[in-house]
Protein backbone atom coordinates (compact mmCIF):
# COMPACT_ATOMS: atom_id res chain seq x y z
CA UNK A 1 0.00 0.00 0.00
CA UNK A 2 1.31 3.26 -1.19
CA UNK A 3 1.03 6.77 0.89
CA UNK A 4 -2.01 7.72 -1.42
CA UNK A 5 -3.71 4.61 -0.88
CA UNK A 6 -3.03 5.05 3.40
CA UNK A 7 -4.27 8.72 2.45
CA UNK A 8 -7.78 7.98 1.09
CA UNK A 9 -8.66 5.03 3.15
CA UNK A 10 -7.44 7.66 6.12
CA UNK A 11 -10.17 9.78 4.86
CA UNK A 12 -12.99 7.26 3.96
CA UNK A 13 -12.69 5.69 7.25
CA UNK A 14 -12.67 9.43 8.73
CA UNK A 15 -15.88 10.36 7.18
CA UNK A 16 -17.39 7.35 7.77
CA UNK A 17 -16.84 7.84 11.97
CA UNK A 18 -17.34 12.01 11.91
CA UNK A 19 -13.07 11.94 12.84
CA UNK A 20 -11.40 15.16 11.71
CA UNK A 21 -7.84 13.81 10.74
CA UNK A 22 -5.96 16.63 12.40
CA UNK A 23 -7.72 17.27 15.43
CA UNK A 24 -6.43 16.10 18.64
CA UNK A 25 -8.80 13.92 20.79
CA UNK A 26 -8.95 13.15 24.42
CA UNK A 27 -8.93 9.55 25.77
CA UNK A 28 -13.01 10.02 26.36
CA UNK A 29 -13.28 11.64 23.39
CA UNK A 30 -11.29 9.06 21.56
CA UNK A 31 -12.85 6.37 23.26
CA UNK A 32 -16.38 8.06 21.84
CA UNK A 33 -15.54 8.19 18.27
CA UNK A 34 -13.79 4.51 18.12
CA UNK A 35 -17.65 2.99 18.96
CA UNK A 36 -19.64 2.47 15.16
CA UNK A 37 -21.64 5.72 14.65
CA UNK A 38 -25.36 3.88 14.51
CA UNK A 39 -24.57 2.77 18.14
CA UNK A 40 -23.21 5.50 20.11
CA UNK A 41 -26.42 6.67 21.26
CA UNK A 42 -26.72 3.60 22.81
CA UNK A 43 -23.52 2.75 24.23
CA UNK A 44 -21.59 4.50 26.51
CA UNK A 45 -17.69 5.19 25.58
CA UNK A 46 -15.31 2.72 28.03
CA UNK A 47 -12.86 4.87 28.38
CA UNK A 48 -10.51 2.03 30.41
CA UNK A 49 -10.03 -0.19 26.78
CA UNK A 50 -8.54 2.99 25.44
CA UNK A 51 -6.37 3.24 28.38
CA UNK A 52 -5.36 -0.55 28.50
CA UNK A 53 -4.64 -0.13 24.77
CA UNK A 54 -2.68 2.78 25.84
CA UNK A 55 -0.45 1.31 28.43
CA UNK A 56 0.48 -1.94 26.18
CA UNK A 57 1.33 0.08 23.40
CA UNK A 58 -1.47 -1.23 21.17
CA UNK A 59 -2.82 1.85 20.16
CA UNK A 60 -0.86 5.30 18.69
CA UNK A 61 -0.81 8.17 20.54
CA UNK A 62 0.64 11.58 21.54
CA UNK A 63 2.00 12.42 24.85
CA UNK A 64 1.49 15.58 26.14
CA UNK A 65 3.74 18.03 28.03
CA UNK A 66 1.20 18.22 31.16
CA UNK A 67 1.24 14.58 31.32
CA UNK A 68 -2.31 14.30 29.61
CA UNK A 69 -2.21 11.50 26.29
CA UNK A 70 -4.23 12.72 23.33
CA UNK A 71 -5.21 10.96 20.09
CA UNK A 72 -4.91 12.57 16.07
CA UNK A 73 -7.51 11.78 14.32
CA UNK A 74 -5.57 10.46 11.68
CA UNK A 75 -4.39 7.59 14.88
CA UNK A 76 -7.77 6.79 15.25
CA UNK A 77 -8.35 5.98 11.96
CA UNK A 78 -5.40 3.94 11.28
CA UNK A 79 -6.33 1.95 14.23
CA UNK A 80 -10.09 1.36 13.41
CA UNK A 81 -8.73 0.00 10.19
CA UNK A 82 -5.90 -2.01 11.03
CA UNK A 83 -6.21 -2.70 14.87
CA UNK A 84 -3.35 -3.10 16.97
CA UNK A 85 -1.12 -3.22 14.15
CA UNK A 86 -1.78 0.24 13.29
CA UNK A 87 1.49 1.50 15.89
CA UNK A 88 3.52 0.30 13.48
CA UNK A 89 2.77 3.38 11.47
CA UNK A 90 3.94 5.60 13.72
CA UNK A 91 7.04 3.74 14.98
CA UNK A 92 6.06 2.14 17.72
CA UNK A 93 5.17 -1.51 18.96
CA UNK A 94 6.86 -4.73 18.70
CA UNK A 95 6.83 -6.22 15.11
CA UNK A 96 7.39 -9.97 16.69
CA UNK A 97 4.23 -9.46 18.65
CA UNK A 98 1.76 -9.03 16.22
Amino acid sequence: MDKSDLERLRIDTANAYGINLHQRYTEREAASLLIVPSRRLERKADISTIKRKRCSEKIPFVQCGDGSVAYLGMMLCDFLMFGERSVLLWGAGDVSSN
